[in-house]
């Protein structure tokens, strides 16, 4: 009877002492320093805590989505999302590449609420703001400056063509301003290759990249002077491409990669032997500029010199004239 009596006050005090261990954890107070450690790794305002664990409203990232107006604010689970809807994983969504308004319409991610019905819907172009921060109205015409000056016009592809935001963003271009130029390889050969505008300027849904520059470029206004390989070369656009007529593709498909100073890695040629000094200088024409100097299209590169290679003196009497134009310019306004 003793034996049964000790076993059942072990068994008590062993009960009474768990639960007196569990209450105090629940109870037990986060240190200041603590929680000013953990509030200041969220970056957020803490709302509710449970022994350790805190619950913090953290600031979201981007303006896309807010986890404090659909957790603390309208009182969904964690489970209403994640793992059916969303990955509870950064950057999921977007490696899954269909995470676009036409999923977000058919259902899919966000449109599984945000559906007219038990949220506001994808589709009404007012409700744009609340996610994106603006009525995502494109602008009419897009300006790069690098690696070229280039305008892509939204209205000729979205209002006039029909395409829709979802089919180049964000699969072939990010909705930011600068992310393509910031990659570095957003060039015309990537455009070759299918990349970026390249993806539907292919030469089958579209014209091809490689062609019909001026639908995107712009000529140079300014005269281009030459310092390598040969010194004080001066070549005006105007003249080939205004009054000839010639087309961009004409020289930058083949002869001229369309880029400032890409000649200026030609190293200059040195000889003393006079013959050795003029055949180079044939075959870098030849190569160049007379593929269409040949006398046939247009005057030859051996007649005519001063023409392009205006020489120190020229150089100089064309930067003070350009000089003389640009105060004038600047008189008038």
């Amino acid at each position: 009877m003793a034996m049964k009596f000790t076993k059942s006050l072990c068994w008590g005090l062993g009960a009474a002492v768990c639960i007196g261990l569990f209450l105090a954890g629940v109870n037990r107070p986060v240190s200041a320093e603590a929680l000013a450690q953990t509030q200041k790794q969220a970056n957020g305002q803490i709302t509710e805590r449970y022994g350790d664990t805190l619950v913090v409203a953290q600031k979201a990232t981007h303006q896309l989505f807010s986890h404090k107006k659909h957790v603390i604010g309208v009182g969904l689970e964690c489970d209403a999302c994640h793992p059916d809807i969303f990955q509870k994983k950064r950057g999921a969504a977007k490696a899954a590449g269909d995470y676009n308004m036409k999923s977000l319409e058919k259902g899919k991610y966000c449109g599984a609420c945000h559906n007219g019905d038990e949220a506001f819907g994808v589709t009404d172009k007012k409700d744009c703001i609340t996610c994106h921060g603006s009525n995502m109205q494109p602008p009419e015409k897009i300006v790069w400056k690098k690696p070229n000056k280039a305008v892509f016009d939204h209205q000729a592809h979205v209002q006039d063509i029909g395409l829709e935001c979802g089919d180049c963003h964000d699969k072939i271009f990010t909705m930011k301003i600068g992310a393509a130029e910031a990659k570095g390889d957003f060039t015309m050969a990537s455009f070759k290759k299918g990349r970026y505008c390249g993806a539907c300027h292919n030469g089958d849904d579209a014209f091809d990249a490689q062609s019909q520059c001026d639908s995107c470029h712009f000529a140079p206004t300014k005269k281009i002077i030459f310092t390598k390989p040969v010194k004080t070369v001066v070549f005006d656009h105007k003249i080939h491409v205004g009054k000839a007529g010639l087309l961009c593709e004409t020289c930058h498909k083949e002869v001229f990669v369309m880029g400032s100073g890409v000649l200026s890695g030609l190293e200059t040629f040195r000889s003393d032997d006079p013959a050795a000094k003029r055949k180079h200088l044939e075959e870098l024409h030849e190569k160049l500029c007379g593929t269409c100097h040949n006398s046939d299209q247009a005057f030859g590169f051996q007649t005519r010199c001063t023409v392009c290679h205006i020489g120190v003196k020229g150089l100089k009497q064309m930067k003070a004239q350009a000089e003389k134009g640009d105060a004038a310019e600047q008189g008038e306004h």
